[in-house]
């Protein structure tokens, strides 16, 4: 019976940090990180102040709840993408789409999630891992080196490193610069153009 009572408990206890981090996720999305407060948070998950410094020391270690749970989706998608028949370059077109459609709906937690103010921790958390969309690009690259389309002397995980920082580079730029629909498309496609292809000209 205790088991079951102590179950219980950890379950709601479970379901009330996931209610601030689903709360704070929504919030810094229509506001913001500097828009929203600890107070916004507690409100809109409706509980009380203290459950949510129980849970967490600070907005910034929520963004690294959410940042780490985002982590986790990106995994499975990475494995739904290892598992597909596509040519490499097929897996480019969807990836840049499904990045382009990611961003139009996520735009302002990927603010957050770049934020400097706590870049620090994010690599402690992460302890220097390698970016779910670093291992994405780089399962690619090995479909495209298996298919004979993509050099076999280059180091996968450096390069596909590379195109995930110039990707995120894109991602801020188009943020910042008003976001203009389509632009963020054409933009990752000559990152990957770029990047597969060099900068020799082309006869």
């Amino acid at each position: 019976m205790s088991t079951t009572i102590y179950g219980r408990k950890d379950r709601k206890r479970e379901q009330r940090r996931q209610s601030l981090v689903d709360a704070a996720k929504q919030l810094f999305l229509e506001r913001g990180f500097e828009g929203t407060t600890i107070d916004d948070i507690v409100e809109a998950a409706d509980v009380a102040k203290v459950t949510f410094y129980y849970h967490f020391k600070s907005k910034e270690e929520v963004a690294l709840e959410i940042k780490r749970q985002c982590h986790e989706e990106a995994f499975v998608y990475i494995e739904t993408m290892r598992s597909t028949n596509q040519s490499a370059a097929e897996m480019i077109s969807v990836l840049i789409n499904d990045i382009v459609t990611w961003t139009l709906e996520n735009w302002r937690l990927l603010d957050v999630f770049s934020a400097q103010r706590f870049r620090p921790l994010v690599e402690r958390e992460l302890e220097c891992k390698p970016e779910p969309l670093t291992l994405c690009v780089e399962v690619i690259l090995q479909k495209g080196q298996e298919a004979g389309a993509f050099r076999t002397d280059i180091d996968k995980r450096r390069v596909a490193h590379l195109i995930d920082l110039s990707i995120m580079c894109e991602q801020l730029f188009w943020i910042r610069a008003g976001r203009e629909p389509g632009d963020l498309t054409s933009r990752l496609e000559q990152c990957f153009d770029f990047a597969l292809n060099g900068v020799l000209k082309r006869s």
